[in-house]
C-alpha cells in the first residue's frame, strides 16, 4: 500500500518543485505570544480523499528563527512531503530594550526572545499539530521530524520525549543535521576543553570550535541563552536527558569555574579552590525512564566534516563520549557522535534487553542499535545552512523506508 502511495505522490507532484504557502496558523503560546505554523499547499494537507497526507506528516524545524518565514527556506527534498513548519522564535542577536516603547507589551516580550521561547513555541505548536491534522476516523499515523543547525536539537529533545508508538499520531522518527545537542561542550569548563597545565590557561581564549558556524554561536551565547545555567536544561542539550553534564554551573560563559577560582586567589580573594577544581562525575542517566511509553524514535543523523584536522593531544581519561577520533574540539561530529552513542546504549540497555527474553535473532539485537540510530557524514561546511544534495538524498530514502512501517489499520 505504502509503495503506491508514493508512487502517486511522486507521479502527482512531479511538476511542482516548487512550495507554495497556503495557510499560514498562529498558535497562542500561553501568555507568551504567539508562533506561527506554515502549512505547505502542495501536500495537500486537507485533501484526504485523493491522498490522506495527515496520515504521514514531515515537521520542519528550520535552521535559525523566521528562517521558514520564506518559502525559499524549506528543503528542496521536502517540496513533494505534507510539512507542517514551526516559525519558533529565538533571537541570536541581543536587542536594545531600553530604546523600545515600554509602554508596548508587544515590544516588551520581543525583547526577550532567549532561551525558553524557542521550546515552549515548539511545544505548543507540536500540541495544536496534534490535535488539528489528527488522521481522519481516528486512524493511525505518524509525524517525521527534520531540524537543521538550531532547530536540530529542538527537533531532537521534542523527539525524544513524544516517541510514544501506543499514540496513534506521534512522533514515529528524527532526521537531524548539524546539530547542537550539548551546549555545555561551549563551556571552557566542559572536559573536551579541559584545562591540563597553567599554560592551557593563557591558549584557552584562542581555542576554536572545529567549524565556522560553532564559532559563530560562541559569540551568541549570550543572546541565545542569556544565563549559563540554560545550557544545562536537557530540552536546550537534550544529550543531558542520558548523563549529566559533568561540571558546574559556571558564572559566565567565557570563563571556566577553575579559571573564575584562580583569579579570585590573584585578587586575594578567599575562594575553596579545591572544591571548585573537582568536576561533578559524568555519569549515565536512564532514559527515556522505565515507567513511561517513550521510546528511542528512528533516528538518521547528519552532520558537516570538522573543519582543518584534529587537534594533536593526547585524551583525557574521561574523554568526550562517541568520539573516535581524537579531535578534542566542539565539533558538528562531536556532538552527533556523542549523542548517538548515548541513544543507541539506551536502546541497548532498556528497549532490547527486554527483547532479547523472546528474541532469538541475536543478530537483529547485535545490529538494531546502529540501525535504530544511523549517522551519515556529509562533507564540508557549505556557505549556506542548506543540507547538501548527498544528505538529502539520504534523508529522502530514509522517509521512504520509515513510511512503509506505519500500520494504518
Amino acid at each position: 500500500m505504502f509503495s503506491s502511495l508514493a508512487a502517486i505522490r511522486r507521479r502527482y507532484y512531479s511538476v511542482l518543485r516548487w512550495p507554495h504557502i497556503r495557510k499560514s496558523v498562529s498558535v497562542p503560546c500561553g501568555s507568551g505570544g504567539f508562533v506561527d505554523i506554515d502549512a505547505n499547499a502542495y501536500s495537500s494537507l486537507y485533501n484526504v480523499d485523493e491522498f490522506s497526507p495527515t496520515k504521514f506528516l514531515v515537521l520542519h524545524l528550520p535552521p535559525s528563527s523566521g528562517s521558514a518565514n520564506s518559502a525559499k527556506q524549506l528543503p528542496e527534498f521536502l517540496y513533494d512531503w505534507p510539512v507542517a513548519s514551526i516559525n519558533y522564535r529565538w533571537e541570536t542577536e541581543r536587542r536594545d530594550v531600553a530604546s523600545q516603547d515600554a509602554a508596548s507589551e508587544e515590544h516588551e516580550f520581543a525583547g526577550s526572545l532567549d532561551w525558553p521561547t524557542p521550546i515552549h513555541d515548539v511545544a505548543f505548536a507540536y500540541q495544536w499539530i496534534t490535535r488539528a491534522l489528527m488522521p481522519p476516523d481516528n486512524g493511525r499515523g505518524g509525524i517525521y521530524v527534520y531540524g537543521s543547525h538550531l532547530g536540530a536539537g529542538l527537533a531532537m529533545s521534542l523527539s525524544l520525549t513524544e516517541s510514544r508508538p501506543n499514540k496513534k499520531f506521534c512522533v514515529r522518527g528524527i532526521a537531524a543535521y548539524n546539530g547542537i545537542y550539548n551546549w555545555t561542550m561551549f563551556l571552557p569548563g566542559h572536559r573536551i576543553n579541559m584545562i591540563r597545565s597553567m599554560m592551557d590557561v593563557a591558549s584557552l581564549s584562542r581555542r576554536t570550535n572545529g567549524n565556522f558556524r560553532l564559532d559563530t554561536l560562541q559569540q551568541k551565547l549570550v543572546s541565545l541563552f542569556q544565563t549559563p545555567s540554560n545550557l544545562f536544561d536537557p530540552f536546550a542539550s537534550p544529550s543531558l536527558f542520558f548523563h549529566n553534564p559533568g561540571l558546574s554551573i559556571p558564572e559566565s560563559f567565557y570563563t571556566s569555574t577553575r579559571l573564575a577560582s584562580i583569579i579570585r586567589n590573584m585578587k586575594g580573594q578567599a575562594s575553596d579552590e579545591s572544591k571548585e577544581n573537582v568536576l561533578p562525575r559524568n555519569s549515565y542517566l536512564g532514559f527515556p525512564p522505565r515507567d513511561s511509553t517513550m521510546k528511542i524514535p528512528e533516528t538518521i543523523l547528519l552532520h558537516d566534516a570538522p573543519s582543518g584536522p584534529p587537534a594533536r593531544q593526547p585524551r583525557p581519561k574521561m574523554g568526550l563520549k562517541g568520539s573516535s577520533d581524537g579531535d578534542q574540539r566542539n565539533t558538528f561530529k562531536n556532538q552527533t557522535d556523542e549523542i548517538a552513542s548515548l541513544m543507541r546504549r539506551s536502546l541497548a540497555r532498556f528497549e532490547l534487553k527486554e527483547k532479547a527474553r523472546y528474541e532469538e535473532d541475536m543478530h537483529y539485537l547485535a545490529e538494531e542499535p546502529k540501525r535504530r540510530i544511523r549517522v551519515v557524514e556529509v562533507g564540508q561546511e557549505r556557505e549556506d545552512l542548506e543540507l547538501n544534495e548527498f544528505g538529502q538524498q539520504a534523508v529522502s530514502n530514509w522517509l521512504d523506508e520509515n513510511l512503509g512501517t506505519i500500520n494504518l489499520k
